[in-house]
């Protein structure tokens, strides 16, 4: 069967240092623009969307084959279209199949950053912290039936107890054409999103880590996790004031600077 192939677009010098930055459910890379015009000042950036997210409406058109959520089968179409080796970012989902395949093609990957993104989403008897699987199934449910109101729901979501939330949810729905949303690439990336888990992978990470957090995000609690911390020295966590959910859209200029800054403090200059 044919799978929906991975879009990417680059920025930057070819010459410089590379980036790979893997977007999340729902939200092509496009909304990041600003912040990918800051990395690609220093660094060369590739960027991917997941299976069936864009804002493209040629590439909607042209790939119809139905979107691969497999998490083994996604990995590989990713490692495909990322230059190698490279940094690897991934927001929100991005960040739990970013942190996957860093630990198990580290090969590909010299350092890994994660934005608002937990090794597992929903909650169970050993991961108090998440969303409740039910809640989950619930949303899962709505992307089914009316894919175009889950997506608002979740931009409002994201959006939620920052200053000027609501403007902003508008903004980036302006940029998300209703008629360009693939419902099952919507519950697809549901499904992954329930089941994935990387805590594992994020313990055996041999690469240095960042992850960044907003400091109001109501989808995700930055606690969760912390124990990993100390099994793994090369996680390091920061957490930007004032944002919610998607830190690098609400400051771009602020989480580049830091990504910068930590790569560079990674990178042997000899």
């Amino acid at each position: 069967m044919m799978r929906t192939p991975i879009e990417t677009q680059v920025f930057g010098s070819p010459s410089a240092p590379a980036l790979y930055f893997v977007s999340g459910w729902a939200m092509p890379a496009s909304l990041s623009m600003e912040f990918i015009r800051c990395l690609s000042q220093q660094f060369y950036v590739v960027v991917a969307n997941l299976p069936g997210v864009t804002s493209d409406e040629q590439w909607f058109k042209r790939n119809r084959f139905g979107p691969n959520y497999d998490i083994e089968a996604l990995a590989e179409q990713l490692i495909r279209s990322a230059p190698k080796p490279c940094w690897w970012i991934g927001w929100s989902l991005g960040g739990e199949i970013a942190t996957y395949v860093a630990a198990r093609r580290s090969s590909c990957v010299e350092g890994l950053i994660t934005i608002a993104s937990t090794p597992k989403f929903t909650t169970s008897t050993d991961w108090p912290s998440g969303i409740a699987s039910e809640v989950l199934a619930s949303f899962a449910d709505l992307a089914r039936t009316n894919p175009v109101k889950a997506v608002s729901r979740f931009l409002l979501q994201q959006t939620q107890g920052i200053a000027g939330g609501k403007e902003l949810a508008k903004q980036l729905q302006s940029g998300i054409p209703a008629e360009l949303i693939d419902k099952e690439a919507l519950y697809r990336g549901l499904d992954l999103l329930a089941s994935l888990d990387v805590r594992r992978e994020l313990e055996l990470v041999d690469v240095p880590v960042l992850q960044i957090f907003g400091e109001r995000d109501q989808l995700v609690d930055r606690s969760a996790g912390a124990s990993i911390l100390e099994k793994n020295a090369l996680i390091k966590r920061y957490v930007i004031d004032q944002c919610g959910h998607q830190p690098h859209i609400e400051s771009p200029s602020q989480v580049a600077t830091l990504i910068q800054q930590f790569i560079n403090d990674h990178t042997d200059t000899h």
